[in-house]
């Protein structure tokens, strides 16, 4: 059963799949944004963690921030991220953050089918953003580096993202864009392999009305095609008008319980779809978690559920240098 599910999750976000690799890039990379349908590019809360969807969310009010995520995924797969926000001579705040997938041992069989052995699997991607601030527009760059590497094959790529938020001076009100995943590939996997990375452009807005405690995050993402899409190419005319339209948003809102606790919950209809299983959705799609902050540490919790065999937890913890100095 752990070779099947690996072996389907290596499928999904191979290179050899629908011509396009990479595509870890664009997996949630925080228990926040996971909870809130999978993308986010228009928070208001300087969260260090969002910077990686968008890099002109972040200014220099997460300086010293430290943040950790644990994502154990199905059939052994884990995925870690570790951010930090620190200030550079002549540059200003920065952020660096590195991202680390770890499929495990798979079976290597032979072309009847007997084990002959095992093979590794591993993806990373490491990052460097910066961000500018006029006024209430904010623009922001993220630098990448990212690996992907499968028994003794591997392809590396050089990559950017280009983001901008605008923040408005008299409501609770943002709306952000991305342009994600420009570059180019260093290596390949095969000399004549011609892997394409995922580029995508995201819109998104953030609002919260002025006397209820709720905040929504509503995203739209591919909204350039490039290439086929294995969660988009299976649309067909069969298929109503507003299912299509829904396959490109994402939906989250978060219930704000006090300065301390807020609870967290998506929908993203692409995944629903996609792994519905005889028509049956098993609640695919529909994620939930939570936000707690005890003194200068914050616990980020996060249940999305993929698909009938089961949902997939993400654990966060964020905290700044100056509660580890008081520790050490």
């Amino acid at each position: 059963m752990k070779t099947i599910y690996t072996l389907f999750f290596l499928i999904i976000w191979s290179p050899s799949f629908a011509q396009q690799g990479f595509h870890f890039l664009n997996l949630p990379n925080s228990s926040r944004v996971a909870t809130l349908g999978g993308s986010a590019v228009s928070s208001n809360d300087h969260d260090i963690a969002m910077g990686y969807q968008n890099p002109a969310i972040l200014g220099d009010s997460a300086l010293g921030d430290i943040y950790i995520m644990y994502h154990p995924y199905f059939a052994g797969i884990n995925r870690i991220c570790a951010i930090t926000q620190f200030n550079a001579k002549k540059i200003g705040p920065m952020t660096a953050g590195i991202l680390f997938t770890d499929y495990g041992g798979l079976d290597e069989t032979d072309e009847l089918g007997a084990v002959i052995g095992t093979f590794q699997a591993q993806d990373y991607v490491l990052y460097l953003s910066k961000s500018h601030s006029i006024g209430s527009f904010t623009m922001g760059i993220n630098l990448k580096i990212a690996g992907s590497y499968i028994s003794s094959m591997g392809a590396n790529a050089l990559l950017f993202d280009l983001g901008g938020i605008y923040r408005s001076p008299h409501q609770n009100f943002t709306i952000g864009m991305v342009i994600k995943n420009l570059g180019f590939l260093i290596t390949d996997f095969t000399v004549n392999q011609k892997t394409s990375l995922p580029f995508n452009v995201l819109i998104g807005t953030t609002f919260k009305p002025e006397h209820m405690p709720f905040r929504f995050t509503i995203t739209a993402t591919d909204l350039v095609r490039t290439s086929d899409d294995f969660f988009l190419s299976n649309l067909s005319q069969n298929i109503r008008q507003s299912d299509q339209i829904l396959r490109y948003f994402s939906f989250g809102t978060a219930l704000i319980l006090g300065k301390r606790l807020e609870l967290n919950f998506g929908y993203n209809h692409r995944q629903r779809v996609t792994f519905s299983l005889n028509e049956m959705a098993y609640g695919a799609g529909i994620s939930f978690g939570f936000l707690l902050k005890i003194n200068s540490y914050e616990f980020q919790f996060s249940n999305s559920k993929m698909h009938a065999a089961g949902a997939s937890q993400f654990f966060s913890i964020k905290t700044n240098t100056s509660a580890l100095k008081k520790i050490f």
